[in-house]
């Protein structure tokens, strides 16, 4: 490319200095001819978005991808142009080689390809005041020692999630029998934010509002900022953010959540202190105090913002999503009822119990089948690795599968349609859980990387959906369905989403339920 540059910058003035008048906007055409071809002919064929001729940034290409939901088509047609082949793809993770489906199993478990190292280069973590982005390797530890484990214990779980849905809900739903706005993004997420923050940081800090805004701020300012950063060429990155106001402001915003949860951090370090003295075992047992023991070498706050992305954030667009799906088949709402007031009365509200809800779980795992948070599945390789096909993935560059097979009719029959009962089980043997990960269902990842706090997700939600379901009413406003919204590789629900909602008398009380 840089020679045939040359080679057309050498010939501009000679053209130029020789030729008539007249022959000048002949050659003019000539030579933009020239370069569109040299332009096209220099770009490799297995590029599915080359940049345009005369493009000379990413800008151009990158708004294409992102914008009106553009990915999904894009993505769409690279899978029907490259069948079972890998091809190349630029987009805000960069330029990455998108794999068939059937290779995911190849490389799910493979130690050479990490998903930390492609998501801490994604979310900017190498840059000061997004150290909080960082695929912290202690968290997977952690989630899986002490969360994970906590599920089967219902005074540490269970119980408290369900009465922080009680009381979260009552403030941000409210009582009203008249039918009212729900704001999905906001609400939904408050009410989330509450239910998980009780397990994560105890029944104070959960309702600190300091703390839950400060920690909400940051968390809006650094999506803004990522995606600034991310039509930024990658080498200028490290420098340029010093004098980017809204990295500036990333960094202002981690200050003031660090400052809203030091107080907390200090009088807990008292409690334990003088427990100890008195030769008591510390009262704590929350994420705070897991990272603590757990060695990571981010600050309190930090774990707690990293958690906040990683669970909050994608329990919020999976109830979101679900609430709007649930209103789109209104038909659902007596089946996940019945289904609830007869599992509940017979078992109470445990863990057991919340896994019986067969049909909830199945529309839960059909709405993220159609609706991932994410439409790829991605690793970096730690060194050069040749893969089964011959091909070789060099140190550092990334590799995805995306999610476009999850909507093939060679996966699922009638694929591109909702059906609440498709991953309902007809036996034993055809079993198929929301928490379970497939190579053809990639809500929660597949392989070694796979979501490691989707059990505590899948509870979360699901006693979330047993409060709304028995307490509320809600339905589309004006019919309107509000339709996801691709940006790029994220599809999330769609942030304007507003349902109408009113409060009903529940056909059981949950608060007496045992846990």
């Amino acid at each position: 490319m840089e020679s045939h540059n040359n080679a057309t910058y050498s010939l501009w003035p000679t053209l130029m200095d020789h030729a008539p008048d007249s022959l000048i906007p002949y050659a003019m055409v000539t030579l933009l001819a020239v370069a569109a071809y040299w332009s096209r002919s220099t770009q490799p064929n297995d590029l599915l978005n080359p940049p345009r001729p005369f493009e000379f940034s990413n800008i151009p290409r990158l708004k294409r991808y992102m914008e009106n939901s553009q990915s999904l088509e894009i993505l769409a047609a690279g899978a029907a142009r490259f069948v079972g082949k890998p091809y190349r793809l630029f987009c805000e993770w960069g330029e990455l080689t998108i794999l068939p489906p059937h290779m995911i199993d190849e490389i799910k478990n493979d130690k050479r390809f990490d998903f930390g190292a492609a998501a801490s280069d994604d979310n900017h973590a190498y840059i000061p005041g997004f150290g909080a982005l960082m695929h912290d390797p202690v968290m997977p530890k952690v989630i899986g020692r002490h969360l994970t484990k906590a599920l089967g214990c219902a005074a540490k779980l269970t119980s408290p999630l369900s009465e922080e849905a009680a009381l979260v809900m009552k403030s941000v739903i409210t009582d009203s029998t008249e039918w009212h706005i729900l704001n999905l993004n906001e609400d939904i997420s408050t009410i989330v934010s509450r239910m998980s923050s009780r397990v994560f940081m105890g029944e104070d800090l959960c309702r600190d509002q300091g703390w839950n805004n400060a920690s909400a701020y940051y968390t809006r300012k650094t999506f803004k900022a990522m995606m600034i950063l991310c039509v930024i060429p990658r080498w200028l990155r490290p420098y340029i953010h010093w004098v980017l106001p809204q990295c500036r402001e990333v960094r202002r915003a981690l200050a003031a959540a660090r400052k809203e949860l030091n107080p907390h951090i200090e009088r807990r370090e008292r409690i334990k202190a003088e427990a100890l003295a008195r030769g008591e075992k510390p009262p704590f047992d929350d994420a705070i105090e897991w990272f603590a023991q757990s060695g990571s070498e981010l600050p309190p706050a930090d774990c707690q913002i990293a958690l906040t992305l990683a669970a909050i954030h994608t329990t919020t667009d999976l109830l979101s999503q679900t609430m709007v799906n649930i209103a789109t088949y209104p038909e659902i709402f007596t089946v996940l009822r019945e289904e609830i007031i007869r599992v509940l009365s017979e078992q109470g509200l445990k863990k057991t119990a919340l896994a019986d809800l067969k049909v909830m779980d199945s529309f839960l795992k059909e709405t993220q089948r159609m609706k991932p948070i994410l439409i790829g599945w991605r690793r970096r390789a730690l060194e050069n690795v040749t893969l089964s096909n011959g091909m070789t993935v060099k140190k550092g560059k990334k590799v995805v599968v995306t999610a476009t097979h999850m909507w093939s009719d060679e996966n699922y029959n009638n694929a591109k349609t909702f059906d609440p009962y498709r991953f309902v089980p007809k036996d034993k043997e055809q079993m198929s859980y929301l928490v379970n990960t497939s190579a053809n269902h990639l809500g929660f990842g597949h392989g070694t990387h796979a979501c490691p706090g989707r059990w505590f997700a899948s509870n979360e939600v699901k006693i979330a959906l047993c409060h709304l379901l028995l307490k509320y009413d809600w339905k589309l406003v004006d019919g309107n369905i509000p339709e996801p919204v691709a940006f790029g590789m994220a599809y999330v629900a769609n942030p304007e989403a507003k349902l109408l909602i009113r409060r009903r008398k529940e056909e059981i009380d949950l608060s007496i339920l045992e846990h």
